[in-house]
């Protein structure tokens, strides 16, 4: 095992890659030339479950999504030329668009509904589909029924026929080249980052601006599309199309491709093609019933020695850092000096029968550094979740600049300006330092798919752009010189700056922090009280929830006190050290001291409250 990691990071280095690459180039092209009829016949089932491989890649490996039915968007690619070509004599070329178009619905027709289904939900539904289309296929008349579209004749392209099998493959060489490549552009764009944030963590990604369902959606409809061209030449090479091409078991082999190669390697899905369609073939002198029973012995020794693949995707620990940064224009204050910026106004959360928010109003004026405290439970963080959209609030109102945020998702809400940090740092542990501020841009970033795709210039320079800002804000916090390294070995000091940075990366008008000096000790609390000014100096708003006294007092110039879900008083942090009700509901308050304090009351006493030695005791407890 630890010889074949250090084959990987061998050959993943700049001096032995390129070398690497060109001797498969090499043996892939020569192929066909030393390979009798047979072998070059393995060689084009092994290139199409690439192509198979390259598109379930994108929606298991790099989204994270569990796919059963993967082959029917294959049925539906097949078909679609099958028909075209065998039933109206469509010219092969003309139905690859269309084959393609056909199974983009069907990728979002399947993706979109379902994808707020989550692990074995998720995985019945896709198994399903893939079940309606091949039963649906074996029943309908324009396709053939159980017999199936016959197709007369192979591609032709400037009067050259694709009759052989040596044309053949390197028809599909050539089409895997294409998806690789596009599916590789794609992956190295916003689009790629946001992908793996989903897999790493769909609500943490949703919540930094990251719309999480159209992601995934996409993820679908790409994977689709690969199939649908894969399903296409299918169609041409075997000249028939029937449903029992597209079993549960071709979904299930098209799927080991990724998990014995390595989900989110390209390398990963060659070598998973090889083993699932070239290991039964080299088996295939020993008899049917011992070859399948040695392919499957096969395929669990790899899965116990390689549990990650043979060729696992590796974290771009090496990602490169933009050589100069550029600092992110000061974000645009929508509202008039005086007016408040965030507006809270009766906000209250009910779930079931439990009242966690109760008419709490809250107002943040431009460049203010608010403090919320209250024991544990108040509701703090209940306050946050209604603030972003993770949850709706039963009743109330949210308005940041004029704008209301009720029924936005996260990613809307980061959009409108409002970034938040989480209590512990949930940071896309398996992603760098810097692809982690990457992803918190993506509310900002404007390149979509064709342009990703085909790398236009515009795209280039957003990239370029974006990580020229990046290198800003971890040079901002103070973490430029850990940028490419995963974000799971950072310290936790580290891991709480990251977060802000992630945070920040969106260029919010306010920003929310959950207890970010939870854990920290002093010197790293002094560190982050100076790093929240600099933010502070940068106009942004920041509303930050903190147990520590000391450190809410050398920030904030007004402290909201949450207690029971319940907005219990307003003020400067003196005065609410002072307030009795704040010491109760942090400290309580004896019977006896109860009795005593009604009498002070009852004897016309209204200055009652603790005595000199309850407020350091609170000072250190808040």
């Amino acid at each position: 095992m630890r010889g074949i990691s250090g084959l990987t990071g061998l050959l993943e280095s700049a001096r032995v890659k390129i070398p690497s690459l060109a001797v498969f180039a090499v043996v892939l092209l020569a192929f066909p030339g030393i390979a009798d009829e047979y072998w070059t016949d393995v060689g084009v089932k092994v290139l199409l479950y690439v192509v198979l491989g390259l598109g379930i890649n994108v929606v298991v490996g790099y989204a994270g999504l569990l796919d059963l039915g993967y082959s029917a968007f294959f049925a539906v690619g097949g078909y679609t030329t099958a028909i075209l070509v065998g039933n109206y004599g469509v010219n092969w070329w003309l139905t690859l668009p269309v084959a393609m178009l056909v199974a983009a619905i069907g990728g979002y027709l399947i993706g979109y509904p379902t994808l707020r289904l989550r692990s074995d939900y998720l995985a019945i539904v896709t198994l399903g589909f893939g079940e309606i289309v091949r039963v649906t296929a074996n029943n309908l008349e324009f396709t053939g029924g159980p017999d199936g579209v016959i197709l007369p004749f192979r591609p032709v392209l400037f009067g050259y026929g694709f009759a052989g099998t040596q044309s053949m493959y390197y028809l599909v060489l050539v089409i895997a080249v294409v998806v690789g490549l596009g599916t590789t552009s794609l992956t190295r764009s916003k689009i790629g980052r946001s992908w793996e944030s989903v897999r790493e963590d769909e609500r943490v990604a949703e919540a930094v601006g990251v719309p999480s369902i159209r992601v995934k959606a996409l993820a679908y409809v790409v994977g689709g599309v690969i199939a649908g061209v894969a399903g296409a030449f299918f169609a041409t090479y075997i000249g028939i199309v029937s449903p029992t091409s597209f079993t549960f078991l071709t979904s299930v082999l098209i799927l080991l491709v990724v998990l014995i190669g390595g989900r989110g390697s390209l390398v990963g899905v060659f070598l998973g093609a090889l083993v699932v369609q070239g290991t039964p073939e080299v088996l295939r002198s020993i008899g049917d019933e011992w070859r399948i029973f040695l392919f499957a012995v096969v395929l669990i020794v790899l899965m116990f020695v390689r549990p990650l693949g043979l060729w696992p995707a590796r974290t771009r620990r090496g990602a490169r850092l933009a050589p100069s940064a550029e600092e992110p224009p000061l974000p645009e204050v929508p509202v008039a000096p005086g007016e408040p910026l965030l507006d809270v106004r009766g906000l209250t959360m009910r779930f079931g029968g439990l009242l966690a928010l109760n008419d709490v109003d809250i107002t943040v004026g431009r460049g203010e550094v608010l403090g919320v405290i209250g024991p544990n439970g108040a509701g703090k963080t209940t306050v946050f979740n209604c603030v972003t959209g993770v949850v709706r609030p039963t009743a109330g109102k949210v308005v940041l600049g004029g704008e209301s945020l009720i029924g936005r998702r996260p990613h809307q809400v980061v959009q409108r300006g409002m970034a938040r940090t989480f209590q512990g740092a949930r940071l896309f542990s398996d992603m760098s330092v810097v692809e982690n501020v990457l992803v918190g841009m993506t509310a900002r970033m404007n390149s979509g798919v064709l342009t990703s795709l085909l790398r236009l210039p515009a795209q280039r320079r957003e990239e370029r752009r974006a990580g020229r800002q990046a290198r800003y804000w971890l040079e901002f916090v103070g973490l430029s010189d850990k940028a490419t390294r995963f974000a799971r070995e950072l310290s936790y000091g580290d891991q709480r700056r990251l977060d802000i940075a992630r945070a920040l990366a969106s260029n919010p008008l306010v920003l929310l922090l959950d207890e970010p000096a939870a854990g920290m000790n002093p010197s790293e609390k002094a560190d982050l009280m100076e790093l929240i000014g600099r933010i502070r100096d940068r106009s942004v708003t920041v509303v930050l929830i903190e147990h520590d006294m000391a450190f809410v007092m050398g920030l904030c110039k007004r402290v909201i006190v949450i207690e029971t879900g319940a907005k219990l008083t307003e003020g400067s942090p003196d005065e609410v050290q002072q307030d009795p009700r704040v010491i109760e509901a942090y400290l309580g308050v004896d019977e006896d001291d109860e009795d005593d304090e009604g009498d002070e009351v009852a004897d016309g006493d209204l200055d009652a409250g603790p005595d000199d030695t309850t407020v350091p005791t609170l000072t250190k407890g808040l």
